[in-house]
This record gives C-alpha cells, structure tokens and sequence, in this order.
C-alpha cells in the first residue's frame, strides 16, 4: 500500500503564550491517540508550528491542537468547540491550519455542575471480567419509578456514558442532553417510559469499541466488551432494576466509534439486542471491515436499526465541493442493510443531518428523532414500529 506523508502547519493567535508547546492529537498513533500533549510540534516561525508524519493511502484522520491538555484545547472564533479536524490520505501534501482561540483563554466560566434530569443513579467502579478494568455506570430512571413497584421498563445501553447526562463528566464539556430529552417527550406523552444505562468510556475506549485490529490504531476488543455488557452489566442491571429482560425491549446505541460498536454488537448479538442505535458510526475503521462482517455473517434474530451521519462529518479542509468521506461511509452502510433485506421506514430508519458535524452538540439535536423511533408512541413515532 503507498505511503504519503502529510506535513501539519499552524498558526497560533497572538496570545499564545510564547513559552508554551503546541501538540497534536487524534486517531492514529502518530498523533498520540487522542493523547493531548503526547505529541508535539517543532516552532518554524513566528506564531507557526510545525510536523509530519508518514501515512498508509487512504487513512483517515480526525485530529485537534492543544497546548497539552483539554483545558487548553483550540475553540472556534466565539470560544465554542472546534470540530475536529480531518485529512484523508490520497497523497502526500502539506495542510494549512490557523487557530482562533484557546479553551482557557476565553471568558471564564463558573466550574460545572451536574446537569442531570430525573433520576440518575450511580456506580462506581463497576468490574469487567474479561476486560480486567472498572468504570463507572449511571442509570436514568423514569418519572413513574418510584410510584409504581410492579412495573418493568426496556433499557438502553449507551456507550461514551460520561457524555450522554452530565456536562461535568462531558467531553470538552458538552453532553447529549440524553436524560432532559427523554423526561421532555415522556412528560409530552409522545415515547414510552424507558431506562437507559449509561457506560463509561475510558483510556481503552478505541480498543473496546472495534471489532478488529487495524495496523497502527490497534483496537479488536468489541467481543470482550460486548461480554462485559451482557455477562457483567444487563445481569446486574436485571437484578438491580425492574427491567423488560427480554431482547424485544433492549437496545445499544453509541456515536463515532460507539455506533461502530452498536452496529457490530447488535448485529454478532442479536439474540440479547433488538435495537441499534447506530449514530455517525466509523464506517472506515478496517477500511469499511463492517460492511463486509455483515455481507459474510447472516443475522440470527429480526433487529431494527438507526443509522445517521451529518452532512459535515469527515469534510476535510479544502475539499469543499467533494461528499465528505463519512457520509460516503454510511450511505455504503445503508445500502448493504438494503441489499441484507431491511426495509427504510420499517426496521432501517436513515437521516443526513444537514450542515451537523461530529459532535456532542449535534448529536443531542436528532437524539429525540432516535427515541422516538425506537420507544415512540403510535402517535408519535418517528416511523411506524417494528413488531416481533
């Protein structure tokens, strides 16, 4: 496979602290694995930094500048998050950017609180066997929980949990507003009532939510965290909670790697899941390998699937008038799930988020275009339900 190197060049605003370093991190390990100060740039110039790296054709990269921490992460011109950043490598070349802002030299702002809604219940350092590590797990409990003892709730398991209810645990601060959405379309009477658990990501995130290796990412644990969901947390959830148990009432659901990982999980598990959540999923990841799992591995039990993308994910910087490589990703996905037999509207539901990017902030504006797919009442269901 050829080889091209890409040289990254930036310009830093003018109240960057001159003794500062400049680093880069993202998604391949020459960037430092989203590592934010593994991987350094060389000063080349006033206010400019520099450095290059070697990489396979057709890698996908998706990258930010710090000045070595999250809290010093490069913000937009009105101090808000900056999409990360993408190249796709079809040749070699050097790629010019310029930063607004620093996250810590804005306006300042009072530390976060938790943003929680409803009843959200906590456990720490909950154990995965196989994976040998811990993390922590929130439950979101509905409104009639306290008050009615006899009944049982589906659940929806969510990965990247610390970024689903609480601004405090978020990503650059920034959380799905999964818990205030569900309280506001079952208060509005438009969704059933639902319990969703919410799973810690941690420093192994990018191995824990592939399905296989791939040479310089690493990755290949799906099938050990998929254990850990079903063998370690549903039983715990199952006996802790008054849940539905059976597959008809349980669901998984992530973003970016997570939806890669809802994909394979509920595809390879369909016995223990019915419903995919699969929103802005890594298509690349193993050079579009889901796709071709799902061609070779019938699937057991009937599933029903999500699948989203924004029409901005993977735009990289110059390419203006080309479709961006993610959604050519997840349109390849779609049509394989057609040509597996789904029917869009019945048990496949697809969205192209016009002008939405790959983040928190987008994906909390369709998530109750998800709910109501999956959990919606008649009335108000985004399509009509899929029945087993």
């Amino acid at each position: 496979m050829p080889e091209y190197r890409i040289t990254f060049l930036v310009t830093v605003p003018e109240n960057t602290p001159p003794n500062d370093d400049i680093y880069i991190c993202g998604n391949h390990k020459n960037l430092g694995g989203w590592v934010p100060n593994a991987t350094k740039l060389n000063k080349v110039g006033e206010r400019q930094y520099q450095t290059s790296f070697t990489f396979d054709e057709g890698t996908h990269l998706n990258y930010k500048f710090t000045r070595g921490s999250w809290e010093t992460v490069e913000k937009d011109e009105n101090f808000f998050e900056y999409p990360d950043r993408n190249v796709y490598v079809t040749k070699g070349r050097t790629v010019h950017f310029a930063i607004h802002n620093w996250a810590d030299m804005g306006v300042p702002k009072l530390k976060a609180t938790h943003t929680w809604s409803g009843i959200i219940k906590e456990h720490r350092d909950f154990v995965a066997t196989k994976l040998d590590n811990k993390r922590t797990i929130w439950v979101y409990l509905p409104p009639s929980y306290p008050k009615s003892p006899s009944k049982r709730y589906p659940v929806l398991y969510v990965h990247d949990g610390n970024n689903v209810f609480d601004s405090r645990t978020a990503f650059l601060g920034v959380e799905w507003e999964l818990d205030e959405t569900t309280e506001k379309l079952i208060k509005e009477k438009k969704m059933r009532e639902i319990i969703i658990v919410a799973i810690e990501n941690n420093i192994q995130r990018q191995e824990e939510y592939t399905h296989i290796y791939m040479e310089n990412y690493g990755g290949g644990k799906a099938d050990l965290y998929a254990d850990f969901i079903i063998n370690d947390l549903k039983p715990f959830i199952d006996n802790t909670y008054r849940t539905l148990k059976h597959r008809q009432y349980t669901g998984i659901m992530g973003s970016s790697l997570g939806g890669l990982v809802s994909m394979y999980i509920c595809w390879k598990y369909s016995h223990v899941f019915s419903m995919a959540g699969v929103v802005s999923p890594s298509v690349w990841w193993g050079y579009q390998h889901i796709v071709r799992y799902i061609k070779e591995n019938k699937l057991n039990d009937k599933i029903k699937v999500w699948l989203d993308i924004g029409t901005l994910e993977g735009k990289m910087d110059g390419d203006e008038d080309e479709i961006p490589y993610a959604v050519r990703d997840t349109r390849l996905l779609r049509d394989t799930l057609i040509d597996e037999g789904f029917k869009p509207g019945y048990d496949l539901a697809y969205l192209e988020a016009e002008g939405a990017d790959h983040n928190e902030a987008a994906w909390a504006k369709r998530v109750d275009k998800i709910l109501l797919y999956f959990f919606g009442k008649q009335r108000f269901g985004w399509k009509r339900s899929l029945r087993f």
